[in-house]
């Protein structure tokens, strides 16, 4: 395994940086949306969405959560970078870098209460949703996560990444359909409770990302 580990260009300081950022704002994300759930116990997490939480009087913690998650993904991709070296990679990447950007948006706009219709949702609302619906992470991530194994450095994490990554999509799946056809939420509508699974397992990949790459920064010292 030490022989594979140093089978790469050495790990840069600004990959390292891009690592530790990964990391740390990744587990600041999940640890504002705890809190919120504490805070906010007003927004029922099995049915109401995480965006909510930035219509409560705790509001700017979840934009800032949003925007923490953008930056956790842009920096593992960063993190990364230098070993993408295929179309399947720089299309992950791409499809990751749009995500963030999605989250961006998520976070600067606020959303419309869950039983606004389409008739009567604000700008802020559908630039919110818009912004939502960029974010295909769990592809990006099951792409990256080829590609990286096919890296001599990256091979020992093989079923590390793939399961991670696998969580995520099958998190989006099943959020996907537990959504209402009829577009009604309530109570017993379980669409909140997976979509938080969702986003809090994004976490996962990030965290198996950040930590290898310090660990191969580590192993070439």
């Amino acid at each position: 395994m030490a022989q594979s580990l140093t089978m790469t260009k050495p790990v840069s300081n600004a990959q390292v940086l891009a690592a530790r950022l990964s990391i740390a704002s990744g587990v600041l994300f999940v640890f504002l949306l705890l809190s919120l759930h504490v805070l906010e116990p007003a927004f029922d997490p099995t049915w109401r969405f995480i965006s909510e939480y930035a219509l409560g009087s705790f509001g700017w913690m979840m934009h800032l959560a949003f925007c923490l998650l953008a930056t956790s993904l842009v920096s593992a991709g960063v993190a990364i970078f230098p070993y993408i070296r295929t179309v399947l990679g720089y299309l992950g990447l791409i499809i990751l870098v749009i995500g963030a950007i999605g989250l961006f948006i998520a976070g600067i706009f606020t959303t419309d209460p869950i039983a606004t219709s389409q008739e009567a949702a604000t700008l802020s609302g559908n630039m919110h949703v818009f912004g939502a619906s960029l974010d295909y992470t769990p592809v990006a991530a099951l792409l990256l996560s080829y590609v990286l194994t096919r890296h001599p450095a990256w091979k020992p994490m093989r079923m590390q990444l793939f399961i991670t990554a696998g969580i995520t999509l099958v998190g989006m799946v099943a959020f996907m359909l537990l959504l209402p056809h009829d577009g009604k939420f309530g109570p017993g509508v379980l669409a909140g409770l997976c979509g938080r699974f969702l986003i809090v397992s994004y976490l996962c990949w990030l965290l198996t990302v950040g930590f290898y790459t310090l660990k191969l920064r580590h192993r070439a010292e």
